[in-house]
């Protein structure tokens, strides 16, 4: 049986609260509903095809497990994914670094 829609933010939450007591988020899978767009601005349309080709959002794509037919993803690759990401002070700085990128 599906998981509803709304019930991927409450997975979402107890993965969350789990981390924050101090479960390793190396063992905290979370369904791809619940990180796109819950974590990772992106929609689950994006994510699958980020998992062909290995790019999300002009970077390489985070991490995955497979559960069966299941694509499950690790707190702490999410994580560490959200982290890497290239930060600016302004949109110019952002406009500017874009450029330098062939």
């Amino acid at each position: 049986m599906p998981i509803k829609k709304q019930d991927h933010g409450a997975i979402l939450r107890d993965a969350l609260t789990r981390y924050h007591d101090g479960f390793d988020p190396a063992l905290i899978e979370l369904p791809e509903a619940a990180v796109f767009p819950g974590l990772i601005p992106a929609q689950p349309t994006t994510a699958r095809k980020a998992r062909v080709t290995g790019n999300l959002l002009g970077r390489p794509a985070p991490r995955f497990v497979k559960r069966g037919r299941s694509v499950r993803y690790r707190l702490k690759d999410v994580l560490e994914w959200l982290a890497d990401g290239e930060t600016f002070t302004s949109t110019t700085e952002a406009s500017r670094g874009r450029e330098g990128v062939a």
